[in-house]
């Protein structure tokens, strides 16, 4: 199928490249369907909706942060995951333009069944912080 995008133009995707959010992703709740897509082999990837040429999402993988989330059963039930190896988690990354600051949406992890290629977006409640989230340790000042 073609994708008409923003950014890449228009784009050829496959059938099985789809990723479904069944409730939308929160402030698009509209757009259900999406495509990853690779940007110059580094760290970060576009999720790009392929319903609405320009939404797409820059995402990276909490590991380039050095951050591990643990996904409780209730979450992964959502995206009907059977296999632990099958979860892939992303976080969204936000540029500020003016500041050049890079934010990391590290309350809000996209959680990916990439067997049944359906996604969902959890955001966490601050308790859920503390155990489904490791950080790295920071350095003093």
């Amino acid at each position: 199928m073609q994708v008409d995008t923003s950014r890449f133009g228009l784009i050829e995707v496959e059938e099985k490249e789809l990723i479904t959010f069944p409730w939308g992703i929160p402030g698009f709740e509209n757009l259900k369907n999406f495509v990853l897509l690779e940007y110059k082999n580094g760290p970060f990837q576009w999720l790009q909706s392929t319903e609405q040429p320009g939404v797409a999402f820059v995402v990276c993988t909490p590991e380039f942060l050095g951050m591990t989330y643990s996904a409780p059963e209730a979450k992964k039930k959502l995206i009907g995951l059977k296999r632990d190896d099958d979860l892939v988690v992303l976080n969204i990354v936000s540029f500020n333009q003016e500041t050049k600051a890079i934010y990391f949406h590290v309350k809000s992890p996209l959680l990916f069944n990439v067997a049944a290629r359906v996604g969902y977006q959890w955001t966490m409640e601050t308790d859920e912080i503390k155990g489904h989230l490791t950080m790295p340790p920071v350095a003093p000042l």
